[in-house]
């Protein structure tokens, strides 16, 4: 064992692999060990605080409880000095070990936040950032956020206040599409069971990156009063000019719809208000068909049968579930 490294290790100034390098080579050297306790004893300090005193004290009769039946063969001298030793030991080990849980990596804990009720859900962060976070929604992020940097995992859909911070940019993490600002308004669209990631620009720039494998690729730098349509399937990416982008559509509880399929739209109301509709008896060309519009001071149940109404559908309500039809259809079932 190279000496400078023991050397460093009692003088607490080891790395965690280093300290754990020494600890298990001294507990198979018995002899190199008890070298090494003596060169410790020698340069102890001949003072030490109340707090390692103590310390010491208990871990010394713990030591001696222990190994009572070797203790009691020695000479009062040699007792007492293997205490001396003992303690130095303890002194050193001690220092080592708080190097030692020091260079630790310390583990972060996610915190995430679900929003169960039928409104938004409003959010302020440690950094002044607000989220109105809609039904069905969740976001995580560590208990270190904003001591370095500033990530957000979003599931669902909510609407980004963030607080400018130049040093510390603020990123949006939904599947693979990141979203960096450093301070600007937006809505993030990204519910699982839909094909299409959805971003609305209302305030600032924001850059949306792609991850593929191991790399990542902007495929998008925003603007404000823009609309970034991501297509999951296909990995296609395209951005629009909107005029419906102001911060007043999506923090509230208004249902937005950017040429979204009526199946999509159905299904979102249906998860988000926990209710079971059946689309069965639609075409693939019906459930295709799309929506765009903003529905608010209305129950799910009208926003949906409002949707269908224009493409000439109709909404029934049956054993408990809402079944969706064509107008002849209900009509030739009655």
């Amino acid at each position: 064992m190279d000496c400078k490294l023991l050397e460093k290790y009692w003088e607490g100034k080891c790395s965690a692999r280093e300290a754990k390098q020494v600890e298990e080579f001294l507990r198979e050297n018995r002899s190199e060990a008890d070298v090494s306790l003596q060169k410790a004893w020698e340069h102890a300090p001949t003072s030490i605080s109340d707090k390692d005193s103590q310390r010491i004290r208990e871990g010394v009769f713990a030591i001696v409880k222990a190994d009572m039946g070797k203790i009691r063969h020695l000479s009062v001298s040699a007792f007492r000095k293997s205490l001396v030793i003992a303690a130095s030991f303890l002194l050193f080990l001690a220092a080592g070990s708080t190097a030692y849980f020091m260079y630790q990596p310390r583990t972060a804990h996610w915190i995430v936040v679900n929003n169960i009720r039928d409104t938004a859900k409003e959010i302020e962060l440690t950094d002044g950032t607000k989220i109105w976070l809609k039904p069905g929604s969740s976001i995580s992020y560590t208990d270190e956020f904003g001591e370095q940097e500033r990530n957000i995992k979003l599931r669902g859909e909510a609407y980004f206040d963030v607080a400018k911070d130049s040093s510390r940019p603020f990123q949006v993490r939904t599947e693979n599409i990141t979203t960096r600002v450093l301070g600007t308004m937006f809505n993030i669209k990204a519910y699982e069971f839909e094909e299409n990631i959805q971003i609305v620009l209302s305030e600032g720039s924001v850059s949306v990156t792609l991850k593929e494998e191991e790399t990542e690729r902007e495929i998008a730098k925003m603007h404000p009063g823009e609309l970034l349509n991501f297509d999951k399937i296909n990995n296609n990416t395209s951005v629009d000019a909107i005029r419906n982008s102001g911060e007043e559509l999506y923090k509230g509880n208004k249902l937005v719809f950017h040429n979204t399929t009526i199946q999509e739209a159905l299904t979102r109301i249906s998860r988000i208000y926990r209710m079971e509709i059946d689309m069965s008896t639609l075409s693939a060309t019906d459930k295709g068909k799309h929506v765009s519009g903003v529905f608010h001071n209305t129950t799910p149940v009208d926003a949906m049968q409002r949707i269908l109404f224009i493409h000439h559908m109709v909404l029934e309500q049956k054993d408990g579930k809402l079944l969706v039809k064509r107008e002849k259809q209900l009509i030739d079932s009655q």
